[in-house]
């Protein structure tokens, strides 16, 4: 069967866990719990999606900190917010959220919507879960549900990219 979305790197992706230094300052200590994730290494990162006939490309910069998967205690039973098998899928979807206004503006707005582009995210999120191995139902319902907060309660974001 082939699959309606490819997500490539352009080589493995290098993931650390930010360390908390005696010396670090509060500003600092409090964005390394915030974010505890750093990527090592500069990334490209290719997309085919077969239904708009998109295939592009970005890059995730040496540096990149993110906080991993917002998965809530409530939900816990699909995981722990810091697990590994979470860590690339949550990568990419946090960078295309946080470079949203970029990689639609200057890649993607004259092929697919500002509501597809939010959907597209959350089909990426679910193909590298996929990738790296959670199960398929799992992955589903992880998808669905990033792309649920993401209609219902982070909509107002999603007005920058103009009308949909």
């Amino acid at each position: 069967m082939t699959r309606k979305i490819e997500v490539n790197f352009s080589r493995l992706p290098i993931v650390k866990i930010r360390v908390i230094d005696k010396d670090d300052p509060d500003f600092v200590i409090k964005s390394k719990k915030k974010y505890p994730f750093i990527l090592s290494n500069s990334v490209k990162v290719a997309i085919t999606e077969k239904k708009n006939r998109l295939d592009f490309e970005f890059e995730i910069p040496k540096g990149y900190i993110w906080n991993g998967a917002d998965i809530p205690k409530s939900l816990f039973v699909f995981g722990q917010s810091k697990d590994n098998n979470y860590l690339l899928a949550s990568m990419v979807h946090d960078f295309m959220l946080e470079h949203k206004l970029y990689i639609y503006k200057y890649i993607l707005e004259k092929s697919i919507t500002p509501s597809e582009y939010r959907k597209l995210t959350s089909l990426i999120f679910r193909e590298i879960l996929k990738d790296e191995k959670t199960n398929v139902l799992k992955a589903n319902f992880m998808s669905f549900a990033v792309d649920f907060y993401q209609t219902f309660f982070n909509s107002k974001q999603w007005k920058t990219l103009g009308g949909d």
